[in-house]
């Protein structure tokens, strides 16, 4: 433990000034808050610095600064179109009259070679350091590279670099009809809580299918996911999709069993599903208000290890053309499924033998890494296990992409939306990979505003922004292109992330914690270079205090907004619906706010209450600000031309809830300058109970209540019909 009392401050301050670690930001209220020195410590040490004395601080700062200085060129560079493409070159004092050899090999294979004379370039600084003196020079590179990812090597003499030059567009990708002010809706849901007539007690990826040919048929253009990321499948129990062990990955409890080829060819799995005890389990699972995991993954893996052999015995022995598709896919993602997937194997042998066994920290050391030789015998002693959890990755993506097939072929104008977490679990598959990239003595959350004035700390470790920039971004690649594919738009969940995480030491509150800055600009090339890669569409989700660095550089990249309703009172009037951005995806509330019918009914504040996060005082001057919100949307709706019948804002006797309400704000919601408007199938059914509720774990059942209804009977239903053709016409006008 260090003493902060014997540190020099200044020494931490500019230590943190170097690495990122902010003192100073403006709070939700806007005020300025400068962080004490103090805290900024334990962030510095998570980081991996040594500060036990004031030799070993200055040591740090002493090589972090020679690292930056060391290369004649950073190992990879961000540039992007329409601005200079000049990056940094560190070029000794003695050498300045030399020329640099240079040569491009481009993504495409294509070579070609540049010559610089050091003293012709534009010097930004100079500095010393005990062995040489150093002069940092601006090197620009030739204007027509296209975009992409090349390799430049530069040299002279025994002086050499190699260096990963990034290519990013101007922009994201952005739909042509939207390009052209177009504005289309459609809706928002969480995928477990979707019925049907057949899925096995949780929404599937043919729900998935079904909801957006629905939508479509009803002139919708995009439905939106909750995160789809790799959970926990020998612990079904873990249930956050903000958690997920990987974000690389696809939690396989959403495929749909009866849709694998494989399941019309095994006369074995057939014989199981048709036997009645098998069939009244899944008529009760389909029939419960809540998910239940743990029986929808009983069910689900059993049937899946069956079909596996199936398709081993059918497929992979045969090397038919359906096995060879397998290979070429175990082939593409490479090392990093291969890690996944042992993860996953080693996950469940764990498990097995010891129940509180939660993730790789609780295994004995010799398998806490990947490339230790006990995980290595695993692997080859365990082959069958780890083409089952490669099985089902291949089983997931084939769904999904047939999902987004069946949207777009329906007409939908961008089909499926993901949602990329900002972080993952601890105790996951992603951590386990690659740990270097993550700082295991820290985790992300907010600082401390109105609602929680300790601040929020989520659990989840960050990037370590220095060593991933040393992994040339390889982790943050991989993890943007996974979350482009089979989708028309990718939802970043807090956007802010790519400039700055508040980091919480661990084992402390919120308030303890401290801002760490990001390479924004090398991060946001990365996602425009894949979204037009991918014709990806691309939205933050930009709500609480938004940094000026957000908004200068999100909008010009066609990176779109998230606004939120509920969110956007001001006095006596909520914002009119010209005033909302046009280049953002808007809706009326989402997974951490109370459906419609509850918020209205202040069913949310009771509800708080009863779970003890209000007192009684709390509540009742929460309800009576939500009567001036209620007043203050009423007058919105009446200066729109969309009062609800029977309402008077003046008389709270008026003011009941009711269907007509719902659809009159969902009018107000279509009347918005937003291009993509979503709704929640939760307040088409006017659900009045949520799916989470934030702060809770254990006292409330999160991110398992499902829908009331069917997908096939909310579609068949007149009425909904009516609003969804009047959102039609609402937005075509």
């Amino acid at each position: 433990m260090t003493n902060s009392t014997s540190l020099d401050q200044q020494l931490i301050e500019q230590l943190a000034a170097l690495s990122g670690v902010s003192g100073d930001y403006e709070d939700w209220a806007g005020r300025p808050v400068s962080v004490p020195t103090d805290l900024k410590i334990p962030i510095l040490q998570a980081m991996g610095f040594d500060l036990s004395s004031n030799d070993s601080t200055r040591a740090s700062i002493e090589h972090y600064q020679q690292q930056q200085w060391e290369h004649l060129v950073a190992p990879v560079n961000v540039v992007h179109q329409g601005q200079p493409y000049c990056i940094d070159m560190y070029v000794p004092q003695s050498r300045l009259g030399n020329s640099f050899k240079g040569e491009f090999e481009l993504e495409s294979g294509r070579r070609r070679s540049i010559s610089v004379k050091a003293d012709a370039l534009e010097v930004l600084d100079r500095k010393s350091f005990p062995d040489k003196d150093l002069v940092k020079l601006s090197l620009e590179l030739p204007e027509d590279l296209p975009t992409g990812y090349h390799r430049l090597t530069l040299k002279n003499r025994n002086l050499e670099a190699i260096s990963l030059i990034i290519v990013a567009p101007a922009t994201c990708y952005e739909p042509e009809s939207l390009e052209q002010g177009h504005k289309i809706w459609g809706a928002a849901i969480q995928l477990y809580t979707l019925r049907t007539d057949h899925d096995w007690g949780m929404g599937d990826f043919s729900s998935l299918k079904l909801l957006a040919e629905k939508l479509a048929s009803q002139g919708a253009d995009i439905v939106g996911l909750n995160p789809i990321h790799a959970l926990y499948p020998a612990n079904p129990l873990h249930t956050s999709p903000y958690s997920p062990s990987s974000r690389n990955f696809i939690n396989p409890l959403y495929l749909d069993i009866t849709a694998i080829p494989e399941f019309n060819d095994s006369v074995e799995t057939q014989a199981l599903v048709n036997s009645s005890e098998f069939k009244q389990t899944i008529a009760a699972a389909r029939k419960a208000e809540y998910v239940d995991y743990e029986q929808v993954a009983s069910l689900k893996f059993k049937a899946l290890e069956q079909l596996f052999k199936e398709f081993q015995q059918t497929h992979i022995k045969t090397a038919s053309p359906r096995g060879k598709a397998f290979l070429n896919f175990c082939d593409i993602r490479g090392a990093s499924l291969e890690r996944h997937a042992a993860y996953e194997a080693l996950f469940a042998r764990f498990r097995q033998l010891d129940i509180m066994s939660w993730g790789w920290p609780c295994w004995p050391e010799e398998y806490q890494t990947p490339d230790s030789d006990a995980v290595k015998t695993f692997i080859s002693q365990n082959s069958d296990a780890i083409d089952y959890y490669k099985y089902l990755q291949w089983l997931s993506e084939i769904q999904l992409a047939e999902a987004q097939k069946a949207a777009l072929d329906a007409g939908m104008a961008v089909g499926i939306y993901r949602d990329l977490a900002v972080g993952v679990d601890r105790g996951g598959a992603d951590v386990w990979s690659n740990r270097s990239i993550y700082c295991l003595d820290a985790s992300v959350g907010a600082p401390p505003d109105g609602v929680a004035p300790q601040g929020q700390n989520w659990g989840l470790p960050p990037f370590n922004p220095v060593t991933l920039k040393q992994h040339h971004y390889a982790p943050f690649i991989e993890m943007v292109r996974s979350n482009m594919s089979h989708c028309g738009a990718l939802r970043i969940d807090h956007v802010m992330g790519l400039l700055r995480l508040w980091w919480c030491p661990n084992g402390k509150t919120a308030d303890f914690g401290a801002y760490t800055y990001y390479p924004l600009n090398d991060l946001l090339g990365i996602i425009k270079l894949e979204s037009q890669r991918r014709e990806c569409l691309v939205f933050g989700e930009d709500l609480g205090t938004v940094p000026p660095e957000i908004e200068a550089s999100l909008p010009p990249a066609r990176c779109y907004s998230n606004e939120v309703v509920l969110f956007s009172c001001e006095g006596d009037r909520f914002m009119s619906p010209g005033e909302f951005k046009p280049m953002a995806l808007t809706c009326i509330s989402n997974h951490d706010i109370p459906t419609l019918k509850a918020w209205w009914n202040c069913l949310d504040l009771d509800l708080r209450q009863e779970l003890g996060i209000y007192d009684a005082e709390k509540t009742e001057a929460e309800k009576q600000a939500r009567h001036q919100d209620k007043m203050a949307l009423i007058h919105t709706l009446i200066d729109i031309n969309e009062r609800p019948w029977g309402m008077n804002p003046d008389d709270i006797s008026t003011l009941g809830y009711s269907r007509d309400v719902m659809e009159k704000l969902h009018y107000y919601l279509a009347k918005t300058t937003s291009k993509i408007v979503v709704l929640q199938l939760e307040d088409v059914l006017q659900i009045d109970t949520p799916v989470n509720v934030p702060g809770t774990s254990s006292e409330y059942p999160n991110w398992r209540r499902k829908l009331t209804d069917t997908l096939e009977n909310l579609f068949a239903d007149d009425s909904n019909q009516a609003l969804f053709s009047n959102l039609c016409n609402i937005r075509k006008a």
